[in-house]
């Protein structure tokens, strides 16, 4: 995962910029660096804020609280 900011700097710089990665931290690290990470096809994670229900459905069940 990156920040949007992390992602446009690597956008300005492909080549020269290098994302390092490490795997197995808590036993037998792997580091592997990825030069031009930006190639790798990176999509937005959306984070859900709210949720939405809609009228009808609230006065259904409004009347007898079920």
């Amino acid at each position: 995962m990156l920040s949007p900011g992390t992602l446009k700097t690597a956008e300005r710089l492909r080549k020269d910029y290098w994302l390092y990665v490490v795997y197995d931290c808590s036993s037998e690290p792997e580091v592997h660096a990825v030069q031009d990470p930006i190639r790798l096809g990176w999509e937005p994670l959306v984070k859900v804020e709210h949720y939405h229900v809609g009228s009808e459905k609230i006065l259904e069940v409004g009347h007898d609280g079920s």
